[in-house]
C-alpha cells in the first residue's frame, strides 16, 4: 500500500521522471543524485521525461554533470524523442514546429522537414507568442495533422511553477476548435512501455512527482508507481489516481 516504501529488488527497472524528481529547473536535488548512484549497481534505470526542451544527448549530458555519471543517451527518452520516432510511421514529412531546439533536432534526424507549412508538431516554447499560435492554427485548419509531445500544464523550477507545454497546446486547441490528433507524452503509457521492451523489463517501476502524468500513465500501462514528493506535489493527501507507494525523496528507495 503506499504507506509501505518499495522493495526495489522486486523490480527490474527504474523508470524516473527528471524535473521535480532528479533536479528543479535543473538544480541537482542531491538526496535523488546519491540514491540514483547506489541504485545503479542494483537496477537498470531509465529516465522518462515529458520535457521536450532538450535532446536527449545534452539530457544525458547534464545528468552526468548533476553527478550520475554513468548516464547514457541511451538511459533516456523524451517526449520530443518519442513523436519524432512516430513521425515517419504516420506520414509526416514536413512540419511547422512550435516548441524548442530538443524537438527541432529530434525531428530533424528523423528526416523531417522544418517548415512554416505542413503537420503542426507542439512542445514546451519558451518564446510562444501570437505569430505562432496563428501560424499553427493555419496549418491545422488546411489539413494538417496537430501533434503534441505532452500537455504538462506547468513545469516545476526552483522558483515555482512555470508554463509548460500544455499551456501551448491548450491556446492551440482553443483557436482550432479540437484536441491534438495525438499526444505521445505522460499520461500516454507510450514511453513507458517502449522503455520496458527495449531493455526486456518485465516488472518495472515508475517513480514521479505528476499524479495526473506519472502515476496515471503507470496505471494505464499496468506498472506499480511511486510518487515522490520533490517536485509539483508537496502533499499526499487527497491525490488521484493514487500510488503504490509514496516517498519524501528517492532516499526512501535505499534506506
Amino acid at each position: 500500500m503506499s504507506g509501505q516504501r518499495p522493495d526495489v529488488s522486486r523490480y527490474d527497472l527504474l523508470l524516473v521522471d527528471i524535473d521535480g524528481v532528479v533536479w528543479l529547473d535543473g538544480e541537482p536535488i542531491g538526496s535523488a543524485v546519491e540514491a540514483l548512484n547506489e541504485l545503479s549497481s542494483m537496477i537498470e534505470i531509465g529516465f522518462v521525461t515529458n520535457n521536450s526542451t532538450r535532446h536527449r544527448r545534452v539530457i544525458a549530458s547534464l545528468l552526468r554533470d548533476a553527478g550520475l555519471g554513468w548516464v547514457r543517451e541511451e538511459h533516456v527518452i523524451t517526449s520530443a524523442s518519442t513523436l519524432a520516432d512516430i513521425v515517419p510511421s504516420i506520414g509526416v514529412e514536413r512540419c511547422y514546429v512550435v516548441g524548442e531546439e530538443g524537438l527541432r533536432e529530434e525531428l530533424r534526424e528523423r528526416g523531417v522537414d522544418m517548415s512554416d507549412e505542413g503537420d503542426v508538431c507542439v512542445g514546451m516554447d519558451r518564446s510562444f507568442n501570437y505569430r505562432k499560435l496563428t501560424r499553427a492554427l493555419r496549418n491545422i485548419l488546411r489539413g494538417g495533422l496537430f501533434l503534441a509531445t505532452n500537455e504538462d500544464r506547468t513545469l516545476p523550477t526552483s522558483g515555482g511553477p512555470i508554463p509548460g507545454a500544455g499551456s501551448m497546446v491548450s491556446a492551440i486547441s482553443g483557436a482550432c476548435g479540437r484536441r491534438p490528433d495525438l499526444v505521445v507524452g505522460k499520461p500516454n503509457p507510450l514511453m513507458f512501455l517502449l522503455t520496458s521492451r527495449s531493455v526486456g523489463a518485465s516488472h518495472p517501476l515508475v517513480i514521479g512527482d505528476r499524479p495526473e502524468t506519472d502515476i496515471l500513465g503507470a496505471l494505464r500501462a499496468g506498472m506499480d508507481s511511486a510518487l515522490v514528493l520533490t517536485g509539483v506535489v508537496k502533499e499526499y493527501e487527497g491525490v488521484v489516481p493514487r500510488p503504490k507507494y509514496v516517498l519524501r525523496s528517492l532516499m526512501d528507495l535505499i534506506r
